[in-house]
């Protein structure tokens, strides 16, 4: 198995998926088709695991339809037996309570950790 790495657009975070266990998605996500820019993401997630694993998530926005497709990378995560120690790292700018939240409400309804970190607005 190889790292996936996708490098960021207008659009679309960058993503790095390491065979380390550290995850990485960074910037905006706003793809006019989500479900074939995350299949690659969550076809990967599927074959992966690890007994650890650090999910960094630092989006400064993102759309619904992304928000369906991330859910579902952390679920895929989860639901693998063979997968240990899970944590999330979400980042949201200061004062943005919209990710906030959005990361608030990702981790009451799904088994996996997360550890919320705020950063200075770039």
């Amino acid at each position: 198995m190889k790292d996936l790495i996708i490098k960021e657009t207008e659009k679309t975070p960058s993503v790095a998926l390491n065979t380390n266990g550290v995850f990485k998605i960074e910037g905006r996500s706003i793809p006019e088709d989500a479900a074939t820019f995350f299949k690659p993401i969550l076809e990967w997630t599927k074959d992966f695991t690890s007994d650890e694993i650090r999910v960094d998530i630092k989006l400064e926005y993102f759309n619904t339809s992304s928000s369906k497709f991330i859910l579902e990378m952390l679920r895929i995560l989860e639901n693998n037996g063979e997968n240990k120690n899970i944590l999330v790292n979400w980042f949201y700018e200061e004062g943005d309570l919209d990710v906030l939240e959005s990361g608030q409400y990702f981790e009451s309804i799904i088994g996996i950790p997360f550890k919320y970190i705020e950063y200075e607005e770039l």
